[in-house]
């Protein structure tokens, strides 16, 4: 396999992780090829279900969780369970995989953009030396999408996964940036896969409603990723080496740039 660039980011959402995935494989298959991957993941059925057991009713403005204060230690307590996991997961395939959130390091500073979303951070900042640091010590960085206030230091925010991806893509000047998702790609409003997808388009199907839910900040990430000079794209991460089979040619999603 071809790698253009050592630094590739890979989103994966936790509706791709089934019995037959193997996203961990092929991670650690990138890494012997002389990739870096970076890694970076969610947790929204899970901090749902927890939020359920819990009596927290999970709430959602425009594919983005609204976080008040219950629903945000939530949220950081899930998505460190899923970070162990898949640090886990990742070191049993082979890989040295190393743990950490947006709030180690410094590593992802936000803002609160809408106040009706809560403790959201709507715009993130990226400061990716421990990611480097990791990466070049030969560990795979697995990053929790939780970030600390821009403005109060102690203040921790939810951050979107899909769009902390975007932000450390462009940061890391990421060659590539994949997602890793349980459908084939960004649809027309047909229900088919757009193939290709220009910056211009993009922000037209953004502007259109055609793109819906939690596609539109996985289609937001890719245009900010996509300006910074990386390749991005949205692929169906449930099908068997899905991610060497897009980089090799030989699986169909979206390309977004």
């Amino acid at each position: 396999m071809e790698i253009e660039s050592p630094v590739i980011v890979v989103k994966i959402g936790g509706s791709t992780l089934g019995a037959g995935d193997t996203s961990f494989a092929d991670i650690a298959a990138l890494q012997r090829d002389g990739a870096r991957p970076v890694v970076v993941h969610g947790g929204g059925p899970a901090i749902t279900s927890w939020m359920a057991k819990l009596g927290v009713r999970a709430q959602f403005t425009r594919g983005l969780r609204v976080t008040d204060a219950p629903s945000l230690e939530i949220v950081v307590a899930v998505i460190g369970l899923i970070n162990k996991r898949l640090v886990a997961e990742l070191r049993s395939a082979g890989v040295d995989a190393v743990g950490i959130s947006g709030v180690d390091g410094g590593l992802l500073r936000g803002t609160i953009t809408d106040p009706e979303l809560g403790f959201v951070a709507g715009a993130v900042e990226a400061d990716v030396r421990v990611i480097e640091a990791l990466a070049g010590a030969g560990c795979v960085p697995v990053v929790a999408p939780v970030a600390v206030s821009a403005q109060e230091p102690r203040q921790l925010l939810n951050v979107n996964a899909d769009s902390a991806a975007g932000t450390l893509a462009a940061a890391l000047a990421a060659q590539r940036l994949i997602f890793l998702t349980d459908v084939d790609g960004v649809l027309n409003a047909d229900g088919r896969v757009i193939r290709r997808v220009p910056v211009d388009t993009g922000e037209s199907l953004l502007r259109s409603g055609v793109v819906k839910g939690g596609m539109i900040p996985k289609l937001e990430a890719c245009l900010a990723a996509a300006r910074a000079g990386s390749r991005a794209a949205v692929i169906n991460g449930t099908r068997p080496g899905a991610l060497p089979a897009w980089l090799s040619g030989s699986l169909t999603g979206t390309a977004v740039g």
